[in-house]
């Protein structure tokens, strides 16, 4: 059926068919824009969650680095307090370990200076550069007694030394043995210890004497 009117003709069927064609576009829109929208809530929940856990991350970094800072300045403390005493045993009281802690390419370092203490004025110096007088190795055993220590309780390991009076002055050396004696005491640690010196050789509860007799190895216990 149609309808016929002066200015034209109106089809029902073709108004009815527009119309429905209308209401399932909008229907298939809004489909999409719910679709859309819990999309939308879901990213921003996510946005939401990465940024706690950026928080919560951040929190940690911080917290890992005032834990490392202070790690790194209580070992400081120790290995000074313990390369110090060995420096004022064996070589006098005015002498000690200053450690300044550092940073090199976004790393942490560490330089280490022998202070030289005298009534008007102190002395920095790198023991590594020391001509004489054996200051590197009394810094360089120390420290590694000190890091023995750092390690804690679970690390028993004993302590290895091959000629640790070496370049330690010869009026030193009962120093020395008196030093490492001690520390085996306190520490409960084990020495280990290749020696020609005589004052080391006798501050061992076990001590052994190594000789070349044509070709063979002759061991004599002078314990």
């Amino acid at each position: 059926m149609s309808i016929v009117a002066d200015r034209g003709e109106v089809s029902i069927y073709g108004t009815k068919s527009t119309l429905e064609e209308l209401k399932s576009l909008y229907n298939k829109e809004m489909g999409m824009l719910q679709q859309l929208t819990k999309m939308q809530q879901e990213k921003e929940r996510e946005v939401l969650n990465l940024q706690t856990e950026k928080r919560e991350i951040e929190l940690k970094r911080i917290l890992l680095q005032e834990a490392s800072d202070e790690a790194r300045k209580q070992a400081k403390e120790t290995l000074q307090f313990v390369a110090t005493n060995a420096l004022q045993f064996i070589m006098g009281d005015h002498m000690s370990l200053e450690i300044e802690l550092d940073e090199k390419g976004n790393s942490p370092v560490a330089n280490f200076f022998v202070k030289k203490s005298y009534e008007d004025y102190e002395v920095l110096t790198d023991p590594a550069e020391e001509d004489g007088g054996g200051f590197a190795d009394v810094v360089a055993f120390s420290l590694m007694i000190a890091m023995l220590q750092l390690a804690g309780g679970s690390n028993v390991a004993p302590l290895f030394l091959d000629e640790p009076s070496k370049y330690v002055s010869k009026g030193h050396s009962d120093k020395v043995a008196n030093f490492l004696y001690d520390v085996s005491r306190s520490f409960e640690r084990q020495v280990f210890m290749v020696t020609h010196d005589e004052f080391l050789a006798n501050i061992g509860d076990a001590s052994y004497h190594f000789r070349i007799d044509e070709g063979k190895t002759i061991v004599t216990d002078i314990s």
